[in-house]
């Protein structure tokens, strides 16, 4: 009972947040096993948007929205979902995200992948990683295409 009462605690905003996280979260879920990649991606647009520059606290509260929403929904949430829904809500907001993936040899030899999120450089998810894993795509593109 106590997490419930914390989050009856936040602000409306955040709460609107949370919920709003929770909902494109399971809908980034739900269409990594139902539609190809290429056409989820579709969904991230172009990079034209409003830059992120001064609204920090405002993106930074996106991040938290989505990885506080993932930790507390009952299917597994990893990176790649994570990164699509913040970046929906991020350009349901007007914002022109940046979405990365990359891959890492692992110490037993495996590969393993890691997608995450920036906004004009600013980390919004999935960042505490990144910096371990090779960049292989990001999406959409950049104009130098895919690094």
């Amino acid at each position: 009972m106590g997490r419930w009462r914390r989050v009856f605690t936040l602000p409306a905003t955040d709460r609107r947040l949370l919920v709003e996280a929770g909902a494109r979260l399971v809908l980034a879920w739900c269409f990594l096993r139902i539609l190809p990649f290429k056409r989820i991606v579709a969904s991230l647009g172009h990079r034209a948007g409003k830059s992120g520059a001064g609204l920090q606290v405002g993106i930074c509260r996106v991040g938290w929205a989505v990885e506080t929403a993932a930790r507390h929904l009952p299917m597994s949430l990893t990176c790649l979902p994570q990164a699509l829904a913040a970046s929906w809500m991020l350009r349901a907001r007007g914002f022109a995200p940046c979405m990365y993936y990359g891959v890492a040899t692992t110490t037993s030899g495996s590969f393993e992948s890691h997608a995450w999120v920036e906004l004009d450089g600013m980390p919004v998810v999935g960042y505490r990683v990144a910096n371990r894993f090779t960049l292989l795509s990001t999406f959409p593109a950049t104009r130098e295409g895919s690094e």
